[in-house]
């Protein structure tokens, strides 16, 4: 079965209730799908956004899955990005900002998770950084205190986000030479794509405004993932037809290749520090 997404802000403004209605419907669930088991605990995506919000925290992106079985509607997987009301005072390098992200169904495709996250507000690019050494947490659909166990979870993923904005700032005193932006965006290749990649690393170091033309490890990390994950690069496919490359759209994907990326710098700047 082929899978689409729906669409999604630009993550720069607060979304209200009709917004992430329109973006994520299955957020407003009233129910769980049919073909879950009585042991399924249902709490509502909303309940745990109300709880979310009284303790400061804003919906700015929502992002849903979109499948062809009708059935599945209103109960897919959904992703929303949230940043405290206060978040202009927390940017950790730049214009880049702190943020959580929230995933979860109805389904049974995903369990309630909260994950660490930066957004780019130069280039609208969110950033999944959730590795194993931040806080990543996962909390089952069972039980009465699941909105709880969310909001516990939330707040031990925020504090690993200092950590993080250290990476950030070492990543940005990091100066790559040639060779090793090549070496990091071929291994990004890897990562977006099997067998043949349809570009090029030299593709994916392509600037896209003028103050990322900078050779430092966190503005190459930065320009590799806006070209990955945004697409729109000239290409040849498979069957040597000439293409741009398609953006990522899907949840999974886009969660699993940010987090490769991110690994991958972490790689690179351990590698420079000796």
């Amino acid at each position: 079965m082929q899978t689409m997404y729906q669409g999604t802000n630009n993550g720069r403004s607060v979304l209200d209730i009709e917004a992430i209605r329109h973006f994520a419907p299955s957020v407003f669930a009233e129910r769980p799908h049919h073909n879950v088991s009585d042991r399924y605990g249902f709490i509502p995506t909303i309940r745990v956004l109300e709880r979310l919000h009284d303790e400061g925290w804003e919906v700015v992106h929502a992002k849903e899955q979109r499948v062809r079985l009708e059935d599945k509607r209103g109960f897919t997987k959904h992703r929303l990005m949230l940043q405290r009301h206060d978040a202009t005072a927390l940017k950790v390098v730049g214009e880049t900002m702190p943020r959580i992200m929230l995933t979860n169904s109805h389904d049974r495709a995903s369990a309630y998770v909260v994950e660490a996250g930066l957004f780019r507000l130069v280039c609208s690019n969110g950033l999944v950084v959730s590795s194993g050494q931040f806080g990543r947490v996962a909390v089952r659909h069972s039980g009465a205190d699941i909105a709880d166990r969310v909001l516990e979870g939330t707040y031990s993923v925020v504090g690993d986000l200092a950590q993080i904005g250290e990476q950030v700032g070492e990543m940005s005193a990091i100066d790559l030479t040639t060779q090793e932006r090549h070496l990091f965006a071929e291994s990004a290749l890897g990562l977006r794509w099997d067998g043949s990649a349809p570009v090029t690393a030299e593709q994916l170091l392509t600037t896209r405004r003028g103050q990322d033309n900078k050779n430092d490890l966190w503005t190459t990390y930065n320009r590799v993932q806006e070209n990955v994950m945004r697409g729109g690069l000239a290409g040849v496919n498979a069957t040597g037809q000439f293409r741009r490359t398609r953006g990522v759209n899907s949840i999974s994907e886009d969660t699993r290749i940010n987090r490769a990326l991110w690994q991958l710098a972490q790689g690179m700047a351990q590698i420079k520090q000796g």
